[in-house]
Parts: C-alpha cells; sequence; structure tokens
C-alpha cells in the first residue's frame, strides 16, 4: 500500500473545507432569503456545532492546519446558523394570515 504525503493530505483537507463551508453558507443564504429556519433541527445544529468544536481540537492535536482552520470556519458558520434559527423563530415573516 502506497502512504500519501502529509502534504497532499493537507491539499486533501483543504479541498473538504471549502466544499463543507460552500454547503453551510448556501444554507444561511437559503435561511436569509425565505426568512426561517423551522426546516433546522436544534438537535442538527448542536451535533454539527459540537463535531466541529472536537474536529478543531483534532486538528490542534494531530497539528493539521485544514482540519483547524477549517473546522473553526464552519464552528462559526453554525453559531451563525443557531443564532438564524433564534431570530427568525422570534421574528417570524408574516404574510397573509400565515407565518412563513
Amino acid at each position: 500500500m502506497t502512504m500519501i504525503s502529509l502534504e497532499i493530505q493537507e491539499y486533501f483537507g483543504w479541498g473538504g473545507n471549502v466544499i463543507f463551508s460552500l454547503a453551510q453558507l448556501a444554507q444561511v443564504y437559503h435561511t436569509y432569503k425565505v426568512k426561517g429556519a423551522s426546516e433546522l433541527s436544534y438537535i442538527l445544529l448542536a451535533l454539527m456545532t459540537t463535531g466541529d468544536a472536537m474536529y478543531m481540537v483534532f486538528g490542534i492535536l494531530d497539528n493539521s492546519m485544514s482540519m483547524f482552520v477549517g473546522n473553526l470556519l464552519t464552528l462559526i458558520i453554525s453559531i451563525f446558523q443557531i443564532l438564524q434559527k433564534r431570530y427568525y423563530y422570534r421574528n417570524p415573516l408574516m404574510i397573509g394570515y400565515h407565518t412563513i
């Protein structure tokens, strides 16, 4: 079995960071556009935030800059998503008789 160098592994890490960050930012944008986050569960957000924090610590322990930076960024985005959910729950957009 051929071992992949740490440098190549970091490139994969940075690529994954870009993909996961864009996915979360797309959700943040969608939530902003529809002015609601009822489709996001607090359990999902709590688990994502916890996982991001744990992987961020793992990045420090493993001396992996891509792991640390990527999960720090997604941790910040996850916290922002929780704040969005709370904000739109307290300030629903009203159209006619229905809350969107």
